[in-house]
C-alpha cells in the first residue's frame, strides 16, 4: 500500500518534474512511516532502534550493468536521486563525488530519474562521477522510497541496509560528513 500511495502522491505532484530545494512542505514527523526525526531543514536522522529496512531497489546503472542494492548490505550507503537537468543535482555534484573518493568504505550509489540515458550518462561523464547510477527513467523506482517531490534527494542506509537520514534538496558535504561519522559510531 505504501509503494501505490507513493506512486499516487508522485502523479499527483507531478512525479519528479521539477527540483526541490524547499524542505518545508516535507512531513518530517511522519516520514512515509519511517520513523524520521527533524534535524534540520532538509534534514532527517532515524535513530537505531526506528529504522526500518530499505524498500528493494535494482536495476541497469548506465553503464549497461546490474545493480542490486542489497548486494552492499555491511557498509553504509549514500543513495543520491538525481537528473542532469536539476539545477541544485548540478550543484550537489562535485561534493558527493569529493566524498566518495574520501570514504571508501561509503557505498554510493545514484538513481538517475526522469530522463533519458544519453542524458545521464554525459553528466557522469562530465562531473567525474565514479560511482554507479541505475537509470529510472520514468521514476518507477522513486516512487518507492521516502523522499521529497522532487530532485535532488539523498538517503543515506546503515549498514545493515536500514534507512538512516533523508536529505531532501541539495545535500552539502558536512552535513552528510556528519551523518556518516554518526554511523561509524554505532559499529
Amino acid at each position: 500500500m505504501v509503494a501505490g500511495t507513493a506512486a499516487a502522491v508522485l502523479l499527483a505532484g507531478g512525479g519528479l518534474a521539477a527540483c526541490s530545494t524547499n524542505a518545508s512542505s516535507v512531513d518530517a514527523t511522519g516520514g512515509g512511516g519511517f520513523g524520521f526525526v527533524q534535524q534540520a531543514p532538509g534534514q532527517d536522522f532515524v535513530e537505531v532502534a526506528s529504522r526500518r529496512e530499505a524498500p528493494k531497489l535494482a536495476g541497469e546503472t548506465l553503464d549497461g550493468d546490474q545493480l542490486d542494492l542489497a548486494s552492499l548490505k555491511g557498509k553504509p550507503v549514500v543513495l543520491n536521486f538525481w537528473a542532469s537537468w536539476c539545477g541544485p543535482c548540478r550543484a550537489e555534484t562535485p561534493g558527493l563525488v569529493r566524498l566518495a573518493a574520501e570514504n571508501p568504505d561509503v557505498a554510493f550509489v545514484g538513481v538517475n530519474a526522469k530522463e533519458e540515458a544519453a542524458a545521464g550518462r554525459a553528466f557522469v561523464r562530465d562531473f567525474k562521477v565514479p560511482y554507479p547510477s541505475i537509470h529510472d527513467r520514468y521514476g518507477v523506482l522513486a516512487a518507492g522510497w521516502p523522499i521529497a517531490i522532487g530532485l535532488p534527494s539523498t538517503i543515506v542506509l546503515d549498514a545493515q541496509g536500514r534507512i538512516a537520514a533523508r536529505f531532501t534538496g541539495g545535500v552539502v558535504p558536512e552535513d552528510l560528513t556528519a551523518v556518516l561519522g554518526r554511523l561509524r559510531t554505532e559499529v
